[in-house]
């Protein structure tokens, strides 16, 4: 607690009594104790000062008034030492007036010490807000920092990026080798991330349709190395199975995975971020390594003869006899009916899974009221927690933005919100499949062009989040965490 006025003046006076007040008052504002007063403190201290100096002296002379404007200027931030110009001119225009009468300087200096205590209280503000404003920059720094978002992580990810590219050019008959060497790398990774995320556990983000048909494609490439390296019996997958699993996949990965980059907007171009660039990498690469199977099928049987067979490359058909409609389940010779059919593959336990026990993971208020400990999130909730809940509200539910809103803040859906979802997921899977699947498979051209297409904008959104970062991003958090101060 700060002693009180009286307290420094009794104090004061004790150690220097016959001192005169502008003695006193030089030794009281250069004490550094009396930092603890307030502004009305000091002025008292100087008041009584000079209410016991009138009381001992008639009248000021002309170096108490040197003296008091001295003081006056060393409180203003003037060296004592060495007065600029406009100060003396100051003193000494306030020195003729102030001397005429004793009360007249009382109230001219005790406003201009309260003038000057007001700027030094403002400036301490000043320096208390620009603290804070460093301390929040750090903070945002640390956060990128712990992201991955340094310059070996980048150049890591710069150089991996040249080095895919090359091969795709050079040697495209090795592409799938590093598709699953570093999705070997990469997957495990992304799912320590997720597993650890804060504040929902997202590792159920690996049973949505992309992450599955990825798992699916591993598992196929390990099992064709293992029948034709390991066991030496390449009749351990016949010639239909392998067919069967290669028309499945290159209708999921150059339809569905290849529309995903373009409708997705987190599917980025992140070099420093291993979870981004996990997702770049499960939407990207498929259509990249179908892409050599398709069009360098003879490099691949020539390096590779023992695992990859592609002799019913010449024999495939992209739609089944019955036309390019069908019934889902028929069709199994070509590759849109493979496709389909692995796609509802998935859709079906998904959508029961989700009924089950996946829409009431994250929700934060439970059925009867009570709050809830949610630990798991999934990618339903995350998806319309990004915007997809106030569209979907507004075009079919006639639901106002604020209601959407609300229920994104408590991941509360309901199973009319998840059936407009999955209904619009299944939609958009069968349309990449017509629209984005079939000329990639008749045209080398449009499939190649497919992929420069995706790789820009992949990397124009990477660009446009870099841009924000190194631009906006600290205006705009800094904004945000001082908002009550800036209004």
């Amino acid at each position: 607690m700060a002693p009180s006025p009286d307290w420094w003046l009794n104090v004061a006076r004790d150690k220097k009594s016959s001192a005169s007040a502008f003695d006193l008052s030089s030794y009281y504002l250069t004490t550094a104790s009396l930092r603890s007063l307030t502004i009305d403190g000091v002025i008292h201290i100087i008041i009584q000062q000079f209410t016991h100096m009138s009381s001992e002296r008639s009248s000021l002379t002309k170096a108490d008034v040197d003296r008091a404007n001295l003081l006056e200027a060393e409180l203003m931030g003037f060296d004592q030492g060495n007065i600029t110009e406009p100060a003396r001119e100051y003193n000494s225009q306030s020195s003729n007036t102030m001397q005429e009468n004793g009360v007249d300087l009382q109230k001219v200096f005790a406003g201009n010490v309260r003038k000057v205590m007001q700027d030094n209280v403002k400036r301490k503000g000043d320096k208390e807000i620009l603290n804070r404003v460093l301390k929040e920059i750090e903070m945002i720094s640390a956060k990128r920092m712990s992201e991955g978002l340094n310059q070996w992580n980048f150049s890591f990810g710069v150089f991996n990026c040249f080095f895919i590219v090359y091969i795709f050019g050079a040697h495209p008959e090795h592409l799938w080798v590093v598709y699953l060497v570093e999705g070997m790398y990469m997957i495990p990774r992304k799912f320590y991330n997720m597993w650890h995320a804060k504040p929902l556990n997202q590792a159920l983000y690996y049973l949505d349709f992309c992450w599955c048909m990825n798992f699916t494609a591993f598992a196929l490439i390990l099992l064709l190395v293992f029948s034709g390296v390991v066991a030496h019996d390449e009749g351990l997958v016949s010639d239909v199975a392998r067919k069967s699993f290669f028309n499945a996949m290159m209708g999921v990965a150059c339809g569905t995975l290849m529309g995903a980059n373009i409708v997705l907007p987190f599917v980025a171009c992140m070099f420093h971020d291993v979870n981004t660039m996990t997702g770049l990498f499960i939407h990207l690469m498929p259509p990249m390594v179908m892409y050599t199977f398709m069009w360098h099928s003879a490099e691949i049987k020539e390096h590779w003869p023992y695992i990859f067979h592609l002799t019913y490359l010449e024999g495939l058909k992209y739609f089944p006899e019955e036309g390019i409609f069908f019934t889902p389940g028929d069709g199994l010779d070509s590759v849109a009916g493979s496709s389909v059919a692995l796609y509802f593959l998935w859709w079906i336990p998904y959508v029961c899974f989700q009924l089950l026990v996946g829409i009431d993971l994250p929700k934060k208020i439970k059925d009867d009221g009570t709050p809830a400990k949610p630990v798991w999130d999934t990618v339903f909730h995350s998806t319309m927690r990004q915007g997809l809940c106030i569209t979907l509200g507004k075009v079919f539910r006639g639901r106002s933005k604020k209601d959407s809103i609300a229920l994104c803040m408590e991941n509360d859906f309901d199973l009319i919100d998840f059936f407009i979802y999955m209904i619009c997921h299944l939609i958009a899977a069968m349309a990449a499949f017509y629209l984005i699947g079939y000329p990639c498979f008749v045209s080398q051209e449009f499939h190649l062009f497919m992929i420069i297409f995706v790789t820009w904008l992949v990397v124009a959104r990477g660009a446009k989040r870099y841009t924000y970062y190194t631009t906006k991003m600290y205006a705009r958090v800094l904004r945000q965490h001082f908002a009550d101060h800036f209004s």
